[in-house]
């Protein structure tokens, strides 16, 4: 097997930007597209992990699949995880049948859709909610015990190379009572 790397970009995973997702996204589609390419693997912080997962599970119509990990710990622990993190998501993206966009942590495979967040320093600090994990990781292989995430239609893909700047779209808390003044106000500023 033969690992190839490309440095998309390097920011604090809590900067991540649309402008980075949709750079990341087109360079999946590249190397996806070739041939000889088994799988992507992306290494990613883990404040923004879970989003930029559905992201790419959003616009990546893709047999092949794309793997995301993460390090709970820095690389200077006396017990650093990224290794074994990285490791665990080049065994998923080199397994035969995969596909879709995953997330590889603590040797658990959590679809691209259903991961989430929940813990901050743990170093299972991923779930899958009620869905739960594709699979596990153990010992260099994968025990799948779900079927890989369905990848969306080739219509999803075209976002990436659409015109001009993508719409602002923003996530709105609500409550018993509220009055739809947030909502009106982020309308006004451009919101879509």
């Amino acid at each position: 097997m033969t690992l190839l790397a490309e440095q998309v970009a390097q920011v604090d995973s809590k900067d991540m930007a649309f402008e980075i997702w949709q750079k990341l996204a087109q360079r999946c589609v590249h190397w996806l597209a070739q041939p000889d390419v088994a799988g992507v693997v992306i290494t990613h912080g883990t404040d923004t992990l879970e989003e930029t997962a559905f992201f790419l599970h959003s616009v990546l119509a893709s047999a092949k699949p794309v793997v995301l990990t993460c390090a709970m710990r820095p690389a200077t622990a006396l017990s650093p995880d990224g290794p074994q993190n990285v490791r665990d998501a080049i065994a998923v993206a080199a397994t035969t049948g995969a596909r879709g966009v995953t997330v590889v942590c603590a040797g658990t495979i959590h679809s691209g859709v259903d991961v989430q967040k929940v813990h901050t320093y743990r170093l299972d600090a991923f779930a899958s909610g009620d869905a739960g994990p594709i699979g596990y990781v153990e010992e260099g292989a994968v025990r799948r015990v779900r079927e890989w995430p369905e990848a969306p239609s080739s219509q999803a893909s075209k976002v990436l190379n659409a015109p001009g700047p993508w719409p602002r779209v923003e996530i709105v808390m609500s409550h018993a009572g509220a009055s739809g003044a947030i909502v009106d106000a982020l309308l006004r500023e451009g919101a879509a």
